[in-house]
């Protein structure tokens, strides 16, 4: 089941991508030969023509002549993809064709390779929007300005790698219910008797997701596992808090989504920055910091064992960085598109074509081979 919703959910973010380069290419005048829902092979399709919808079944494309978009179903349930018209830049008569996506103006190139970008970002919008309405988990000590619906208990929110907990399997996430089968209401209880078990084992009663779960674990002493703890007492590695479920009023959440969204936006063009600029200080650890399609499916899986809220918190979060990755100016990703389209704007003539196709040819395999390179890191890691 977890592995079937972090299909979905990518197969979301991805479909609502090129749902936004779908429709700005309706908008401005460019005409669509197909758009997919998956990836082809093609198990069936269907156009429109004579004010007649006809289905076909297959790989096979009917008459081309006059023909409307085609809507079809792929075999690989995996996002969705699009074809415009003379968007490859193959041959020059495309150019001088109205529906080419090659005859268009700069500003109407530009719009439509950022719209898929600028689609991703207003979902992400109205997923976190959603989620503060409907109820989002927020820490409650220091007090909250929303209605608490929910406590949901102490929760790790943090596990010190190294640590005893890290040894015993904990992770963060784990909603801690009992000690030594004693009910514990809040962090500074669970902290307390950790506190001064120091060298005991204790038993921890555990939630994770729909499961309960017993954990033994031996308390280490706090100045070996923390670094800049110099005083000697009992610790275990963990950061718990105590976690609510916190709803907000329609307009307050609009205003909440608007804000992370934004705020959110900032920081991962920042992380970008700061990401490129690494490559050359550490090449040979900039491998470690990417995650490719197993990470992030598994990155789901764990958010979802836990609970539904924080699923869609990181749908939230998937969808704006896949927002942003893509306005990256680097050849195959929208970004570059972009600015090839601002740069025809300047100059007032297109970049030439020839190049253009190269360097996107060359983007595509280069990430092609870095998410190969990726994937089998992380299939590697889980044996």
């Amino acid at each position: 089941m977890p592995i079937i919703l972090a299909i979905l959910a990518l197969s979301i973010l991805v479909f609502f991508h090129e749902l936004g380069h779908f429709l700005s290419a309706k908008i401005s005048g460019v005409k669509v030969e197909e758009f997919g829902v998956g990836y082809p092979p093609r198990i069936f399709g269907f156009y429109k023509k004579n004010s007649q919808y006809r289905f076909f079944w297959g790989k096979k494309i009917p008459e081309k002549e006059e023909l409307h978009t085609i809507y079809s179903l792929n075999w690989i349930p995996f996002g969705g993809f699009n074809q415009l018209k003379g968007e490859a830049g193959e041959g020059a008569s495309l150019k001088k064709e109205k529906e080419s996506f090659m005859a268009q103006a700069w500003y109407k190139k530009a719009f439509i390779s950022f719209s898929g970008a600028l689609m991703n970002i207003i979902l992400a919008f109205l997923i976190f929007s959603a989620c503060f309405f409907y109820g989002m988990p927020q820490a409650l000590e220091g007090g909250v300005k929303g209605r608490v619906i929910e406590k949901k208990g102490v929760q790790i929110i943090a596990v010190m790698p190294g640590s005893p907990a890290e040894k015993v399997g904990l992770k963060m996430g784990d909603v801690i219910l009992k000690i030594d089968n004693q009910e514990v209401v809040g962090s500074e209880e669970v902290q307390g008797e950790i506190r001064k078990r120091k060298n005991e084992e204790i038993s921890l009663t555990l939630k994770r997701g729909f499961r309960i779960l017993e954990k033994k674990v031996r308390v280490g002493d706090a100045s070996q596992i923390y670094p800049q703890v110099k005083e000697s007492y009992g610790a275990i590695g963990i950061s718990p808090v105590e976690i609510g479920i916190v709803r907000y009023s329609l307009g307050q959440s609009i205003i909440n989504g608007f804000k992370t969204t934004f705020f959110l936006t900032g920081q991962m063009f920042y992380g970008v920055g700061l990401f490129f600029k690494s490559i050359f200080i550490e090449k040979a650890k900039i491998i470690k910091q990417i995650v490719g399609p197993v990470g992030v499916g598994a990155m789901i899986s764990q958010a979802a064992e836990v609970g539904f809220a924080y699923f869609f918190q990181l749908l939230g979060l998937l969808s704006l960085a896949l927002g942003v990755c893509q306005l990256i100016p680097f050849p195959a990703l929208d970004g570059f598109r972009v600015v090839t389209s601002l740069i025809e704007g300047v100059r007032k003539k297109p970049v030439n074509p020839k190049i253009e196709a190269m360097a996107i040819n060359f983007g595509f395999f280069f990430i092609l081979f870095l998410m190969i390179v990726v994937t089998s890191r992380e299939i590697i890691g889980f044996f």
